[in-house]
């Protein structure tokens, strides 16, 4: 199932439930819930709106299909999401990002567009806080620093704290205006935290990462582990597990390695592999996507095209006239 919008609009994008605006504005019902139809699986997305330009959004459902987003951000949004269940990925100008249970993204976008995954195969538990920035008077140094760019996002994985303060936002025990102000403190308590690891995170890359004998061995065995599973990979996180290290260092080592990040590690095994069928001729492009894990072709056909300069449909054309040409003069060999 393929969704197009035109701003970051949840509501709109997660089984068309309605079309709703980006952020409700405060002389609106400010606890709203949506059903997802059946075509696109069971489970609801409920919204809470604290403020105007400030928004909380929970969803919880089972997909029978995987959902693929293609959103245009035009205004400056502000996100931190937490996944407890779920799996999938996202990108942005060039960036890969994972869905995944335990994994919370502090995220920045304006005047971008973002493509988003997410997988059928369990149950996705996930929360968003969305802000505003248009809407947001509050002056702080650290925001300055991530809004420097038209796209930032810094991951956190392990982190005791972040559940904890989710948990309690889920299990709020007031109802009415007291539960918006009770998630509104909860909401700026999980800003605060995230915007302090932006702290901790420049300081720690000016310093240059220094890969251990054992880091690099382990690093090799991530880099096995994805070309035997690329059809499902694990999560960063369900890797790092496997292999022994942290997430942010298979994140920092891999691309220090082997020049590439693990996305586009496995985005690249997955490409080649769909030359080689396409050039085959064992299936058509539609086929194909789906045999190398792409749901969505449009989205398949251009990463192909990104990736090796021309369509998916021109290069199977091309491989059946050298297959045809072949046959016509067989001392002609393709090189």
């Amino acid at each position: 199932m393929k969704l197009q919008m035109d701003t970051w609009d949840l509501g709109g994008a997660f089984g068309e439930l309605q079309d709703v605006t980006p952020l409700s504005p405060p002389q609106t019902q400010h606890h709203q819930i949506y059903s997802f139809p059946t075509q696109s699986g069971t489970g609801h997305l409920q919204r809470i709106c604290l403020r105007q330009g400030m928004e909380i959004n929970w969803i919880d459902a089972e997909l029978n299909n995987p959902v693929t987003m293609d959103v245009g951000v035009h205004y400056p949004h502000l996100e931190i999401s937490y996944t407890m269940s779920g799996k999938g990925c996202w990108e942005t100008s060039g960036q890969d990002f994972e869905i995944s249970a335990g994994v919370s993204s502090l995220i920045y976008i304006r005047g971008a567009k973002m493509h988003a995954e997410l997988s059928h195969n369990e149950r996705v538990h996930h929360m968003e806080l969305r802000i505003d920035l248009r809407h947001f008077n509050t002056v702080l140094p650290e925001l300055d620093r991530l809004t420097a760019n038209p796209v930032y996002c810094r991951q956190t994985a392990g982190s005791p704290q972040i559940p904890i303060i989710v948990e309690q936002m889920k299990r709020c025990p007031y109802n009415g205006s007291l539960q918006k102000l009770y998630l509104e403190g909860k909401a700026l308590e999980l800003l605060a935290f995230h915007l302090d690891g932006t702290d901790k995170e420049e300081t720690s890359q000016q310093v240059k990462s220094k890969l251990t004998a054992e880091d690099i061995q382990c690093l090799h065995e991530a880099k096995d582990i994805l070309s035997r599973t690329w059809k499902q990979p694990p999560s960063l996180l369900g890797l790092a597990r496997l292999t022994g290290l942290n997430d942010y260092k298979l994140k920092l080592g891999f691309k220090e390695l082997f020049g590439t990040t693990v996305f586009g590690y496995v985005r690249s095994l997955r490409m080649n592999e769909a030359r080689y069928i396409l050039e085959q001729g064992k299936a058509n492009v539609s086929e194909t996507a789906i045999m190398v894990g792409y749901h969505n072709v449009s989205h398949f056909a251009s990463l192909f095209r990104k990736t090796f300069g021309y369509n998916p449909s021109e290069f199977g054309k091309l491989a059946s006239a050298v297959a045809l040409s072949q046959q016509k003069n067989p001392h002609i060999v393709s090189r």
